[in-house]
């Protein structure tokens, strides 16, 4: 199996807002690592696709509103191919299989790490993994739930540091 990120930084917003752009080889190698060792039937696949939107304030707020109905902009939205019920359930046989889609603005990241006094690099990786685990079904609608998916996604920043 193969993993690609497809990439939407038109705007060059990452730079805009002082954020160090990821070493997406390192992250491809990374989640793809990942996926093998978690949903082991995915890499009976040739190709998994994840697709990364980096957009302005406005935009995700649209997106906010949409589909959460939430006036407000956020950090992250993610939208999975395959959850059902709150689980993971990708197709088998396929041999290209995308996951969905992981919309980040760095405006609300920069934001939220200023208000905190954190590394605004960190906090947008971060917010990567934190999307990547939503496309696989992973949720924090409860403390229990929250406090798994929190210490997930920064195992899997470590794992990510730890290539680049």
């Amino acid at each position: 199996m193969k993993l690609a990120v497809q990439i939407d930084d038109e705007e060059n917003l990452l730079e805009g807002f002082g954020i160090s752009s990821p070493d997406y080889d390192a992250l491809e190698e990374t989640w793809q690592s990942y996926l093998e060792e978690k949903a082991p039937d995915l890499a009976l696949s040739g190709m998994v696709c994840v697709s990364l939107k980096i957009c302005s304030a406005e935009t995700i707020k649209d997106l906010n509103r949409r589909y959460r109905f939430l006036d407000e902009p956020t950090d992250v939205l993610s939208f999975p191919m395959w959850e059902q019920g709150g689980e993971f359930s990708p197709p088998r046989g396929w041999s290209e299989i995308p996951l969905g889609d992981i919309v980040i603005c760095p405006e609300v990241v920069k934001l939220s790490s200023d208000a905190e006094s954190r590394d605004v690099s960190y906090d947008f990786l971060l917010m990567l993994m934190h999307g990547f685990l939503h496309l696989l079904a992973w949720d924090h609608d409860t403390e229990e739930k929250e406090s798994a998916m929190f210490s997930e996604q920064e195992n899997l920043l470590r794992r990510y540091l730890q290539k680049v």
